[in-house]
Parts: structure tokens; sequence; C-alpha cells
């Protein structure tokens, strides 16, 4: 990985499109009315092409024992997150609708738009099909356990065909048939070149959407969700993740899992979660609360759980 100078500047253009994507908001160049439809391009064509893209076109083989294991990584990790989540919700006494909606948000972390130019950065092109297979664990995570969380009645086995999770069933399916052997020339470049934009336009949405959430900001009582979302989301969850990276049963053949668990470890809160809040009339305040404090906070804890990743793992 390098030294912490070298980790800080992986991390830094992610980092500047999030400030950009703020400043962009506040300069009235980059208007609220737009979020709705450019949320809805990036999540059903420019991150599906983008999935697509890197998994037909990775160049590494992945055995179906080895798929199995990094879905079932990325269920795990996030159903522990939610797990301590819940927990620390109990222990802080937090009211009904407060400890659902700080469960969801401090349970998921951004596994998305901000991890995957990390992990670039890191360990090159090739990692990222096996961040986007082990996302296809998140997403079932998401949106099972964690909406039970968030709402027991409000489950639907609908939520799990996204155009995301579908996009990946589909590359794996056309890797095993072919590869982009198989893809038209003309609409693999079409594919191409709608996934590059997927990360630069959604951590500009992303930017935006955290410029938003400052305006109407006010910390909970006692800074009570804030500072549980920081113990849960930057502190201990991390460390679990990384305790079984270090400890684990991870394969032999599959020593880029580490890698994997390492880079997600550090991760803030998903601005995501706060749009599910709304759908399922979650509490939004406890929802900007609990990300807001995981996106700040990350600023000082990522750097660190990289560097830790570097020195127990060698990267």
């Amino acid at each position: 990985m390098g030294s912490l100078i070298d980790i800080l500047t992986y991390v830094a253009p992610p980092v500047l499109l999030l400030l950009l994507g703020a400043a962009l908001r506040r300069a009235g160049w980059f208007r609220a009315e737009a979020d709705a439809s450019v949320s809805v391009l990036t999540v059903r064509i420019l991150y599906p092409c983008f999935f697509f893209y890197h998994i037909v076109g990775s160049e590494e083989q992945m055995a179906p024992s080895s798929l199995m294991v990094n879905v079932g990584a990325g269920f795990t990790c996030i159903f522990v997150g939610f797990l301590v989540a819940w927990l620390t919700s109990r222990l802080t006494r937090m009211e009904t609708k407060v400890a659902s909606s700080f469960t969801f948000c401090s349970g998921i972390f951004n596994y998305g738009y901000f991890a995957f130019p990390v992990a670039i950065a890191l360990f090159g092109d090739e990692i990222l099909s096996k961040f986007i297979v082990f996302n296809l664990g998140v997403e079932i995570a998401i949106w099972t356990v964690g909406i039970f969380f968030l709402s027991s009645s409000g489950f639907r086995i609908s939520r799990l065909f996204n155009p995301p999770a579908l996009s990946i069933l589909l590359a794996l399916l056309v890797r095993n048939l072919g590869g982009d052997a198989i893809v038209p020339g003309f609409l693999w470049e079409v594919v191409e070149m709608l996934g590059l934009c997927s990360i630069p336009v959604g951590l500009l949405l992303i930017g935006g959407s955290i410029s938003d959430l400052t305006k109407d900001f006010r910390f909970s009582e006692g800074y009570k969700i804030e500072i549980s979302s920081i113990l849960v989301r930057l502190i201990v969850v991390p460390a679990l993740m990384v305790l079984y990276a270090l400890l684990g049963p991870i394969p032999e053949d599959m020593p880029w899992l580490r890698q994997v668990l390492v880079v997600q470890s550090a991760m803030p809160a998903g601005i995501f979660a706060l749009v599910v809040v709304r759908i399922y009339e979650g509490d939004r305040a406890t929802a900007m609360r609990a990300i807001m404090a995981s996106m700040l906070g990350c600023l000082f804890t990522l750097p660190l759980w990289l560097v830790l990743g570097r020195h127990l793992f060698g990267f």
C-alpha cells in the first residue's frame, strides 16, 4: 500500500470529487431537482455497465467455490454490521423508530462509489471484479436483513432483483459463456464508456447530498447518535472485519479477499441508506446524523485502517 502519505494521495481523488459535488450544489450549478433523474440513470444504467464491464472483462478466473465464499463474506460483513448497530441502539436506549434507522444506516458501509476508486488506486483494476461479486452479498443482506431491522413488514423479494444485482448475475453468465469475446465490439465500447461515468457521477451526487444534509443538520441530544455511529461504523465493525481477515478461514487461493475486507472495513456509512430510510418512512434525522458523523469521522479513520492493513498483510 505504501506509506500514510501514499494512502492519503489514493484517497484524495474520491474525496475531491465529493467536495466538488458539494461545491457545485452550493453554487447552484448542480441543483437538487436533478438528483432523482441522475440517481436513476446512475443506478439503472451507469452502475450496471460498470459491473458488467469489469466482471466480463476481467482476466482472472473465479472458481464457483470462491464465488460463493466471496458473496457470503459480503453478506456476513453487512449482517455483523447490522447486529453490532442494533446491540448499540439497545445499550444506549434509543427509541424504537430511532433505533431502526440508526441500525440500518450504521450497519451499511459505502461499498461502491467511494470504495471502488480507493481499491483501484491501491490494487489496480483487476481487483474490481472481486469487489463487485462481494457486493452481491452486500445487496442481498441489505434487502433482507436490513429491511427486517428497518421495517419488519416492508420486505419484498422483488427488491433483490434490482439492476445492479441483475447486471452482476448477467455478467457472470456471459463470462462463463466466453467473456467479452462474445460481446460485439461496438456494444462493448458503449458499455465501457457508460461504466467509466459511474464513479465520478456517483461521487458528485453524494457530494451534493452531503451539502443538502448539512443545511438542516442538528446534533442529537448528548451527541448519542453521532458518537454511536462513529463507534459502530468506524471502530467496532472495521475491527471485526480486519480480525476476520487476519484470523478467519480465508481460502488459500483467495488472498485478495483480505484486500477487499480491509478496504470495505474502512468505509463510512453509505448515503444510499438515507434513500431507503425515506422509502420505508424511517427517522430521517437519525439517518442524517449517523451518516454525517461517519462521513466526517472517516477522514481520520480511513487512512489509519488502510495503514493497519498494510502492516498486517503486507499489501
